[in-house]
């Protein structure tokens, strides 16, 4: 491989992490939702929640850290909210089904909640959002790192405390694209400046600060445990507070209502995650056809607004990554081959066949 990226088909990246969990003897179904996931998040363009993650996967299942076909423990449960024990499991398999359960129950009541402890990292949080927002519920996930994985500083600070605590919201709108957003609370989310890492790239100015407080752009200290340099929250260092409130407000309810802990600064050595989930079922309020109609007349009008100069259009969250995806799905996946090579580098190192693969013959 002589370019600096390649280009794989959806099949070939599928077929290239499917080999890794089928060796780590991941049983088909759980196999099929963590890959799905992961390309899901690679076809968006996010390789960082994407094809990154498996090297991260195949090395917790192979310490014990991360649980295939772990069942988990309902520790409490009401008509309309649940609390799990996910028991280790792979994470992305522990959030398909947190938001089905929080999705079943707001069939029922009209709110569902599901709160998760012991759950592994679930990677791309707008990858879960989709499907109940296809089906006419709104739904919402927030995810902390259980206590661990310090990235970001408190607003005011200089030194990396808070995890960078992202959330996800998933509103029906089109039959074919919903309203998915997707972020974290700090001004960027700490795979990416894994990916920026693995690139050999420094970060756009305004994302991290060092241990005295003064702008930095170099990312390998940001990416040690501890961090030399720490992320800001969103908004940076004009509206910073903003990001920092929502931060707080992401570890109360994934973090303390779970059980699974608030951020504390310290560095642990395995990737948990604490899980809220909440779904809403519009049917149970206004009646699911006046709220499509509220949502859709919303949006129209939003896009009708005057643009800046060079904007051709307004595009709401989501919408960018659909066609992402579109595409991606029909020209190929662009994947750098720093990161590419990870992946390789493990399949190398369990004697894992990858030289037939589209694009991977070397």
């Amino acid at each position: 491989m002589a370019t600096d990226a390649v280009s794989l088909t959806c099949e070939a990246l599928r077929d290239m992490m499917c080999r890794v969990f089928d060796h780590h003897n991941v049983s088909p179904q759980e196999r099929d939702t963590v890959v799905d996931t992961l390309l899901e998040a690679s076809l968006s363009g996010y390789h960082s929640h994407g094809i990154m993650r498996v090297p991260m996967y195949a090395e917790g299942i192979r310490q014990g850290s991360m649980v295939p076909d772990a069942v988990p423990t309902v520790l409490n449960e009401t008509e309309s909210a649940i609390h799990l024990d996910a028991n280790f499991g792979l994470g992305p398999v522990t959030a398909v089904e947190s938001v089905a359960r929080a999705v079943d129950k707001a069939g029922v009541t009209g709110v569902g909640c599901v709160s998760v402890i012991n759950a592994n990292d679930v990677a791309r949080l707008g990858s879960y959002m989709a499907e109940p927002a296809l089906r006419g519920y709104i739904a919402l996930i927030l995810v902390n790192d259980a206590g661990g994985n310090p990235a970001v500083a408190p607003w005011g600070g200089t030194e990396a405390f808070l995890s960078t605590n992202p959330l996800a919201a998933g509103i029906p709108w089109s039959a074919e694209c919903p309203i998915v957003i997707d972020m974290s609370t700090s001004v960027a989310a700490a795979g990416k400046l894994k990916t920026l890492n693995a690139q050999g790239l420094n970060a756009p100015e305004g994302w991290l600060i060092d241990r005295s407080g003064h702008p930095t752009i170099s990312v390998a200290e940001a990416v040690t445990m501890p961090p030399e340099h720490a992320l800001l929250p969103l908004g940076g260092l004009v509206a910073g507070h903003k990001g920092f409130a929502l931060s707080l407000l992401v570890d109360v309810l994934a973090g303390a209502i779970s059980g699974a802990g608030c951020s504390s600064g310290a560095v642990t050595d395995t990737e948990r995650n604490g899980l809220f989930v909440l779904a809403l079922d519009p049917d149970k309020f206004v009646g699911r056809r006046a709220f499509h109609e509220l949502v859709e007349k919303f949006v129209t009008q939003m896009k009708e607004t005057e643009k800046v100069p060079g904007v051709g259009e307004i595009l709401v969250p989501g919408e960018r990554a659909h066609r992402e995806r579109t595409k991606r799905r029909v020209e190929g996946i662009p994947i750098e081959l720093p990161i590419l090579n990870k992946v390789i580098d493990v399949m190398k190192e369990s004697g894992i066949p990858y030289a037939d693969i589209p694009g991977l013959a070397l």
